[in-house]
């Protein structure tokens, strides 16, 4: 998939830019899906700082506020893999993975890591 990275845009083509209100932190190419992690400022309390994208920049998702297992403001996702059962998991701070369907973004399941 062709793409750049520069602070807070994602570029697919000339006319195609993307910017977000913060930096971009990570980019997972998950079925021709372009999942981005935005990395949220201190002091700033934002737990939807997912976008999905296809594969020419077409806004898919953003990822819905979720139930947490740990109960805090701070609770940004900061991460994110494919496990061994090709799904997409979502990390954040507090406690929580969520795997997400990666062309809707809907809740599949939630656990804990701690």
């Amino acid at each position: 998939m062709a793409y750049s990275k520069n602070g807070n845009q994602i570029t697919f083509t000339e006319d195609n830019i993307v910017d977000f209100e913060y930096p971009v932190d990570a980019i997972f190419e998950v079925d021709n899906i372009l999942v981005v992690i935005l990395k949220i400022p201190n002091g700033v309390y934002d737990r939807r700082n997912v976008f999905a994208f296809d594969r020419v920049g077409n806004f898919l998702w953003q990822i819905k506020d979720v139930p947490l297992y740990y109960k805090g403001k701070d609770c940004p996702f900061v991460g994110a893999l494919i496990n061994d059962q090709n799904e997409l998991v979502l990390f954040n701070w507090c406690d929580t993975a969520v795997i997400v369907e990666p062309s809707t973004g809907d809740l599949v399941r939630t656990y804990q890591t701690k």
